[in-house]
């Protein structure tokens, strides 16, 4: 499919009514550029607030002030208990009784998230470079607890989705080969959104085949 892709675009930037920002793509160009590691805060709906860690790989530009970043992250955190009690409410409420039959425990939570990301990033002299981020995100999800394992409701939660990302965020290069980033991100998908606000460190490989100089 991925190679279909490629050989359209070939052709199709021959033609010249072809849009220039097509015209400008070079798949030649992609290659690692750079490898970073971050940690930070996420808040996802209806689940407390935790900490998330990701990895990500600057594979460089694949047209002018265009770059390509795979990541993968990972987070762990457990329902709220207002949505959990709101689940068991709405379960007694179908049992009936007067009694409670269903008690509310701690449901788990945890997400493996892998991204590709197209990241606009302006050439100027300034130290400090900002970018702006779109892309799409695949996400692992596995969910535990008492009041659900084995049940449908367990099954329903663990799950492999996709959904979409825009982030927001700047680099500072310390030294030759390394940098310091700041980046903010917005997940949305279905069945929960979430916001994360990451910082850390970054190393630049050597000279990058194609890079402007």
């Amino acid at each position: 499919m991925f190679a279909a892709v490629v050989g359209l675009l070939s052709i199709s930037t021959r033609g010249a009514a072809q849009p220039a920002v097509l015209r400008r793509l070079n798949f030649d160009r992609l290659q690692l550029a750079a490898l970073g590691a971050s940690a930070g805060a996420i808040q996802i709906s209806q689940v407390n607030r935790t900490s998330i860690y990701a990895i990500g790989a600057d594979y460089g530009e694949i047209a002018p002030e265009w770059r390509v970043v795979f990541g993968v992250s990972y987070w762990n955190s457990r329902y709220t208990d207002a949505a959990v009690q709101s689940f068991v409410d709405s379960l007694n409420s179908y049992i009936g009784g007067s009694t409670p039959r269903v008690q509310a425990s701690p449901v788990s939570l945890y997400d493996v998230t892998f991204s590709m990301e197209f990241r606009w990033m302006p050439a100027y002299s300034g130290e400090i470079k900002p970018f702006l981020g779109v892309g799409l995100a695949g996400h692992v999800i596995d969910a535990e607890g008492k009041l659900i394992n084995g049940t449908f409701v367990e099954r329903a939660l663990d799950n492999i989705t996709a959904g979409v990302i825009a982030s927001a965020g700047a680099q500072l290069r310390l030294v030759r080969h390394f940098g310091i980033e700041g980046i903010a991100r917005g997940d949305l998908l279905s069945g929960f959104r979430s916001l994360q606000i990451r910082a850390g460190g970054y190393y630049l490989f050597g000279h990058v085949r194609g890079a402007r100089s």
